[in-house]
C-alpha cells in the first residue's frame, strides 16, 4: 500500500527536492556491480532516482511502485525511457521472472 503522501501528485513532487543528496545510492549501485547484475527489479522505486541511475549504467531495470503519482514523476526523469515502469505492488508480479523482466 502506498504512503498517502505519494499518491497525491503535489506532495509526491516534493520528495526529490526535499531529499536532493542521493549519494546513499552509490553503495547499492556498487552492490549491483559487485554481483555482476545485468537486470534489477526496483521494488518501491518511488520517483525512480535509483532505477534511472542503474539504467544509465546499462542495466535492464524494472521500477515497481504502488503510487501512480510517484511513477509519473519517475517517467519524466533523464534516462527514464530505459526503465520499464510498473504500477503495482510486489505481490502483483507474476511468479515467472521472464514475464516481468525488462
Amino acid at each position: 500500500m502506498p504512503d498517502a503522501a505519494f499518491t497525491e501528485p503535489r506532495l509526491a513532487a516534493l520528495y526529490d527536492p526535499l531529499d536532493p543528496d542521493r549519494g546513499d545510492l552509490d553503495v547499492y549501485a556498487a552492490i549491483a556491480d559487485e554481483f555482476g547484475a545485468r537486470s534489477v527489479l526496483d521494488i518501491g522505486c518511488g520517483t525512480g532516482t535509483f532505477a534511472c541511475l542503474l539504467a544509465e549504467r546499462g542495466l535492464a531495470v524494472t521500477g515497481l511502485d504502488p503510487a501512480a503519482a510517484s511513477l509519473e514523476l519517475a517517467r519524466r526523469k533523464p534516462g527514464a525511457g530505459r526503465v520499464r515502469w510498473v504500477h503495482g505492488q510486489g505481490g502483483d508480479l507474476p511468479r515467472s521472472r521472464s514475464t516481468w523482466r525488462p
